[in-house]
């Protein structure tokens, strides 16, 4: 009577839950055009901060270079050419001193880029300039010339033309002075000023900044054009992995719900199912009990009520330990995977199937994710000897084979064909589809023997460790 009841009260179908899984939203996709945009826009602004900045400090530094030349240039003149000719007679004005100096200036010192020189006394005193009207004259020196004087050092500066002893130099349009102390050859100290002519400076600048600034354009540009491919390829490989990622999501997200509706309907269609049937059939017969108007059961029926009753509970309490090691499998850091295999069989055999545990080697040197998938790979075995093969024997076994972690589970149970898989799959039956992706992940790999009537073989080896 409990067995008919049972048979007719509601299942839940396994195509029920396969049209109930879910689809989560795709994760915004990675747009490599956008994204190589962003950089090629990101790296333009950079290069354009970056040849900025490189040009003022370029065109200061040439500026620098240039002056420096031009004061190399006068001390060269001054030391090698002028000092030596610097003689007493020179400084009381003779006038055959004068013409030599005049002479070596001129045939040596003026030049293109030399356009007036002078040479001046402490007190402010033209001792010899090559426009001779200035020879004797005195001018007040500025602070910048009596400071070179006094330190010895080379000075330049753009000249004043607006000052009464550079009248004769107005004509030159803008010059730049350099100055620098000298002594004659009686240890008087003097001051030589050359007046050079400001575009042969500028030119000079010119010459050095296009030395420089183009070759660093050059590389601005060719470091530009490299990592804009390499910024594609990284898009790419972004893309992809965003993808992939997406991907794992939504088949762990699938996963889930399959897996939630699979564990609901073996709920409903066993223990609840069970649970349910001894409540009814309790209940009816304590109804006949407590209704003095129908006949009473027989103390036959009553016991094979109660028979029955107890069968089914613990039916359902056998079939519920076994969904809590699924959802909760035990602790192999701490019973060791030995233990837990343990566990499956005895599993196994309260359900009537006469299974053997055959263990040949360790598997503690191995990672925890290893450990477990192991574990998973003969939970899902031996959940579908139970539920689908209609076996008689089971034989779980851990060995080495190459080097490699191998479990082998073998059952003489109805087997199935490629065929039937795939059938099992459509109606939600997920269970070896979700093992054989997780086994694929993890570097490993397992093969599925089965026939008709011929039983299953199903064999899982690791990577090497």
């Amino acid at each position: 009577m409990l067995g008919s009841l049972t048979d007719r009260l509601p299942r839940i179908l396994p195509t029920a839950r396969a049209h109930r899984v879910s689809r989560s939203p795709a994760a915004r996709p990675i747009s490599v055009s956008r994204e190589v945009l962003r950089f090629v826009i990101g790296c333009a602004l950079a290069a354009a901060l970056i040849g900025g900045a490189s040009f003022w400090v370029v065109a200061g530094s040439a500026t620098s270079e240039a002056i420096s030349d031009a004061e190399v240039i006068t001390q060269i003149d001054a030391g090698g050419i002028v000092a030596p000719l610097l003689t007493p007679a020179l400084l009381a004005g003779a006038p055959t001193a004068i013409r030599a100096l005049d002479a070596a200036v001129v045939g040596r010192v003026l030049s293109g880029r030399v356009v007036r020189v002078k040479i001046w006394t402490s007190s402010g005193r033209i001792v010899y300039s090559d426009a001779p009207a200035l020879i004797g004259q005195t001018f007040a020196l500025g602070d910048d010339e009596q400071a070179a004087l006094a330190g010895g050092q080379t000075k330049s500066e753009v000249s004043d033309l607006s000052r009464p002893e550079n009248r004769f130099e107005r004509a030159f349009g803008s010059l730049v002075e350099v100055y620098l102390p000298v002594r004659a050859t009686n240890g008087t100290k003097l001051l030589f000023e050359t007046y050079e002519l400001d575009s042969v400076i500028k030119a000079d600048e010119q010459r050095i900044w296009s030395g420089i600034f183009p070759a660093l354009v050059a590389g601005l540009v060719l470091l530009f054009v490299v990592q804009v491919p390499l910024s594609w390829r990284l898009a790419l490989r972004l893309q992809r992995a965003s993808h992939d990622r997406a991907a794992l999501l939504q088949r762990a997200i699938d996963s889930s719900e399959a897996e939630r509706w699979r564990i609901a309907g073996d709920l409903h269609d066993g223990p609840v199912q069970n649970l349910t049937a001894v409540s009814l059939t309790l209940g009816s017969a304590a109804m006949r009990l407590a209704d003095p108007n129908r006949e009473a059961p027989s103390h036959d029926e009553l016991v094979s009520v109660m028979e029955a009753a107890s069968v089914e509970s613990r039916t359902a309490i056998r079939e519920l330990r076994t969904m809590i090691m699924e959802i909760a499998p035990p602790d192999l850091h701490r019973g060791g995977l030995d233990g837990a295999l343990g566990r499956l069989a005895a599993v196994a055999q309260e359900h009537g199937v006469a299974a053997r545990l055959e263990t040949k080697a360790s598997a503690e040197s191995h990672p925890a994710d290893d450990i477990g998938l192991v574990y998973r790979t003969a939970q899902e075995s031996v959940r579908n000897v139970i539920k689908h093969a209609q076996a008689r024997t089971m034989t779980i076994s851990l060995t080495r084979e190459d080097s490699r972690l191998t479990l082998v589970v073998i059952d003489d149970g109805r087997g199935f064909s490629p065929k039937d898989l795939h059938s099992r799959q459509q109606d939600g039956h997920l269970g070896l589809s979700l093992l054989q992706e997780r086994v694929a992940e993890a570097g490993a790999t397992i093969t599925i023997v089965s026939a008709p009537g011929g039983g299953t073989t199903i064999r899982l080896q690791l990577a090497r460790s």
